[in-house]
This record gives structure tokens, sequence and C-alpha cells, in this order.
């Protein structure tokens, strides 16, 4: 018991350095950024995770918060930064602080307040499980959009790491939240605690060598892309053909356009229509690249006085959007207001 009480002390040691070392090469290597930040958040809270069981009451209140905070939120920091890793544009908004806030109040009820833990009552059985049925939905969540994104992601090694991210993290992450919930009643286990600290141990560096190893996709280097397009010369005549497809035949306009499609009507492969684009027209999304023709079109409707009659949901159906939601939202976000003020504002210039 002695020796794997110790082997567990110098596992999680081990790993808590070699989170240190991981927030020193997001602060210095890849320098100060939304994803380095959130990215370095993301493992404190790891790190909170690990040392929470060690803290008593005879701990200092501020270190006690301090830590209970930071292991309370690893299910959002991980949110966050999974979503500026994958996420092309991702900026924070309001509603992720209030669910910070939220989560730790209720989390801080429920564990340190409260004697919930102690009750038996369904009701108490119920909100001292919340946190953890919420832990593992996000998690969820996360790796289903991060899947869900893979198929219009333009970067060949992001998209790989998509794949192997979501499936390393997305099983251990549900397993130890699953096995939280099973032993919460029972009493501390040196072995399943030294399986834990094994496996993160081994995910940790294996994350940390894979982020790294795709960094100059993951994390966005000018330098960096521009001397991978250098490694293969672009096939100028196809990108020729795709700007015909785009300028003259409007391919953009196709109701639920995808790269298969679009590389079916170039007769090459899917992948070379992925490198094409970003590459060649300098898109690392494909709703990104069909949202630019799509919007400069848009705008080319909106100030021709004969189409002033058609309807904003119209002219979005024609456009390719299934629904009207999705265009307005691209259009604020590349011209910097509505569709309805756009329109508005260029009648009356006229």
């Amino acid at each position: 018991m002695f020796e794997t009480t110790n082997l567990i002390h110098y596992l999680k040691a081990a790993t808590i350095a070699q989170l240190g070392f991981l927030i020193l090469n997001f602060l210095i290597r890849v320098k100060l950024s939304t994803q380095s930040l959130l990215g370095s958040l993301f493992i404190s809270s790891l790190i909170a995770y690990f040392i929470c069981p060690w803290l008593d009451h005879s701990t200092n209140i501020f270190l006690l918060i301090l830590v209970h905070s930071g292991c309370f939120s690893v299910s959002i920091f991980f949110y966050l930064f999974v979503s500026s890793l994958f996420e092309d544009g991702f900026k924070l908004k309001v509603w992720h602080g209030v669910l910070f806030l939220s989560l730790n109040t209720f989390c801080f009820y429920v564990f340190l307040a409260s004697d919930i833990r102690s009750q038996g009552s369904v009701l108490a059985k119920v909100l001292f499980s919340m946190p953890q049925v919420f832990y593992l939905g996000l998690i969820l969540l996360t790796l289903g959009r991060v899947l869900k994104d893979k198929n219009i992601d333009l970067l060949e090694s992001r998209r790989e790491f998509r794949v192997i991210f979501s499936w390393v993290t997305g099983l251990y992450s549900m397993s130890v939240v699953l096995m939280e919930v099973i032993t919460k009643d029972a009493g501390y286990s040196a072995q399943l605690d030294l399986i834990n600290s094994s496996f993160i141990f081994v995910l940790v560096f294996f994350i940390s060598f894979k982020i790294f190893q795709f960094r100059e996709n993951v994390f966005p280097n000018g330098e960096v892309q521009k001397e991978e397009a250098t490694d293969e010369p672009l096939d100028e005549a196809l990108l020729k053909k795709l700007d015909s497809l785009l300028k003259d035949q409007k391919v953009f306009l196709q109701e639920n356009l995808t790269i298969l499609a679009l590389a079916k009507q170039l007769n090459v492969p899917e992948k070379k229509v992925r490198r094409l684009i970003n590459k060649g027209l300098g898109y690392r999304n494909f709703n990104e690249f069909l949202n630019h023709y799509r919007i400069q079109e848009a705008k080319f409707i909106f100030s021709d006085p004969s189409k002033n009659d058609f309807q904003v949901l119209r002219i979005a159906m024609d456009l390719g959007y299934g629904s009207l939601a999705p265009f307005n939202r691209a259009f604020k976000e590349i011209v910097g207001m509505t569709p309805s003020d756009f329109r508005k504002q260029n009648s009356s210039a006229k």
C-alpha cells in the first residue's frame, strides 16, 4: 500500500511538472493569444484537479478556493480550449463567463458548503450527481462539435488531429466521469487512483506531443504555412478551373454544396480540392470559403434597385442557405451589419 501510494505521488508530480512545462510552451512558443491563454487555463485546471484531493481544512482559505475553482472548471476550460483550437474565428462570449460562475457557485454549494453528500433523499442524490452529469454532457458536446466540423476543415493535419484527439480524450474523459459517478459513495481506492494517474500521465505526454507536432496548423503561423506552400506547387490549371466554376457558373449557390461534390465537378480527389482552396485561395474551412462568395453575391443583389422587392429570406435561399439564420450570421460577420441594415443604408445613399 505504501509503495502504491508513493508511485501515485510520483506519477502525479511528474504529470504536474509536464503540465507546467506545457503552460510555458503555450505562453512562450505560441505567444499570447486566446488559444494560449485558454490552453494555460485548461492545464492549470488539470493541475488543480490533481492537487484538490491533497487539501484539507487546515489549507489556506484563498488557496482552497483557488484550487477548487480550477478543479470544478476542468470541463468548461476543456470546452473553451478545444473550441479555440478547432473553430476558426473563435471568440469568448459573455455566456462563457456566466456558465463559469454558475457552475462554480453550484459546485461550491454542493461539495463544500452543504451537507448534501451525507443526505439520503432522492433530491440530494440528484443534486450531488448533477455536476458529473454536466461535465459528461459538456465533454460529449465538445467532442461532437469537433467531429462534426471535420468535413469542412481544409487543413489536412488538423483534420487528422481532430479524430485522434476526439477519440483519445473522449474515451478517457468519459471513463473518468463515469467512474466518479459509480464510485462516489465508495471510499478511496489506491488501485483506481494508480490506474487513473497512469492514464493521465500517458495522455498528457501524448496530447502535448501531438499539439506541438501539428503546431503549424493547430496554431495559425503565417511563416510556417508559407514554407509548407512551397513543398508542392499548386496545380495552376486546376485553380483556373475552380475559378471558372466560381465566377462563371457560380457553383457556390448550390444548396448543401460539399467538398466532395465540388471534387466530382472538378474530377479530382477530395483531398486535392481541400489543398487547392486552402493553399490557393487562403481559406482554413469550407464554410468560410462558401460564405465569402455567397455574401459578395448578396451585396450585389442588395445594391440592385430592381431587386428591392425581393425578401431577404428568398435571397438567402437563392444563395444556397437552408434558412435565414445562417445567412444573417454570415452576413453580419463579414459585412459588420445585418442584411436589412445594409439594404437600408445602400438605398438611402442613392
